[in-house]
């Protein structure tokens, strides 16, 4: 495939494409903020691995690792990438009656208990309304969830499917 010529052009001529914003160091470029979420700390992109934590509020040194941090669509706010893993588990499930058990990657939500589907078998994202399963431990099944009306819903109220009783 051949060059772009106007790109090419377009580089040579315009010094405002020469360089690019922020911090270099050893050639990549990093950006560091200051987030109160998922806890207060300095943050830094590393180009390629996302944002990590690297300093906590409160505390003068540096973390020994930067702690990866990962985008939640489901609750809409970052949290730590070892607490993302956490909180997800594979299991079969049948979606509605008469239909072939589907193997889906469930969500833990803030309650504890409230489980919804976030992803296909094929790791694909499915975007919501969501409805909420329980995990049974009896039968170590995952079952709809019927909720009470006085309940409240701790991810978005858009992401999760009306019941009976909304």
């Amino acid at each position: 495939m051949a060059p772009n010529l106007f790109l090419c052009l377009r580089n040579v001529f315009c010094p405002i494409y020469w360089f690019q914003r922020g911090e270099r160091i050893q050639g990549s470029i990093h950006k560091e903020e200051h987030w109160d979420t998922p806890v207060p700390g300095i943050y830094r992109y590393i180009p390629g691995h996302g944002w990590h934590l690297i300093c906590r509020d409160g505390k003068e040194n540096v973390e020994k690792v930067p702690v990866p941090i990962v985008y939640c669509r489901i609750l809409h706010r970052y949290l730590f990438e070892y607490e993302m893993n956490e909180r997800c588990a594979w299991h079969w499930v049948t979606p509605y009656e008469g239909a072939k058990p589907e193997k889906l990657r469930f969500f833990l939500l803030d309650d504890g208990y409230t489980w919804v589907a976030g992803w296909d078998a094929k790791g694909r994202f499915i975007p919501g309304p969501y409805q909420k399963w329980r995990f049974d431990s009896f039968t170590d099944k995952m079952r709809p969830l019927k909720s009470p009306p006085e309940s409240s819903n701790v991810s978005r109220c858009s992401s999760i499917v009306p019941s009976k009783w909304d």
